[in-house]
């Protein structure tokens, strides 16, 4: 069974419906698949809208538009996952957020979608990961 990781960008172009936005929908009503997002990209969406609309705007986001998400929240760094944040951030000196989501998809033999390539294109170039590039 695949399974997927979403990151803060790949979410948010969703709720936007932004470009890119059907490649994700597709990955969300895909059966057969396993989804996860870490809560750190959780916190970077609502940061995100608590930046333009305020804090009680991020927990609408938070409560009315990612938890209905066919989505698992990850809660929890286990040990696995820190390893390769800890790789991913050393090696390629990402941002915490984008390490931890890269290493929740390594952990877990996933693969990362995302829009990220500013991050993530030295990345797949290393063939360090699978991408789900959505735009």
């Amino acid at each position: 069974m695949t399974t997927y990781v979403f990151d803060a960008c790949a979410v948010i172009a969703y709720l936007n419906q932004e470009h890119g936005s059907d490649v994700v929908k597709r990955l969300l009503l895909q059966a057969d698949c396993e989804r996860l997002m870490a809560m750190v990209n959780v916190y970077e969406i609502c940061y995100d809208a608590a930046r333009q609309k305020g804090i009680d705007q991020a927990m609408h986001v938070y409560q009315q538009k990612i938890q209905p998400l066919p989505v698992q929240l990850v809660h929890t760094i286990d040990e696995a996952m820190l390893r390769q944040a800890i790789y991913f951030k050393t090696t390629y000196a990402v941002s915490v957020a984008d390490a931890l989501a890269l290493g929740l998809a390594k952990s877990k033999q996933a693969i990362l979608v995302t829009a990220d390539h500013h991050e993530c294109d030295v990345i797949d170039q290393a063939h360090d990961l699978s991408f789900c590039w959505i735009r």
